[in-house]
C-alpha cells in the first residue's frame, strides 16, 4: 500500500508540472496573439489612410 501511495504522489506531481507548463504556454500564446492582432490593426489603419 505504501508503494501505491508513492506512485500516486509521483503521478500527481508530474500532472501538476504538466498543468503548469500548459498554462504558461497558453498565457504566452494569448499575449503573442494579442501582440500580432495589434500589429495587424496598426498596419491596416496605415493602409487605409
Amino acid at each position: 500500500m505504501k508503494n501505491l501511495n508513492k506512485i500516486f504522489a509521483i503521478v500527481g506531481c508530474i500532472t501538476a508540472v504538466v498543468a503548469a507548463i500548459v498554462t504558461a504556454a497558453a498565457v504566452l500564446n494569448y499575449f503573442e496573439k494579442k501582440k500580432q492582432d495589434a500589429e495587424l490593426e496598426e498596419y491596416l489603419e496605415g493602409a487605409i489612410q
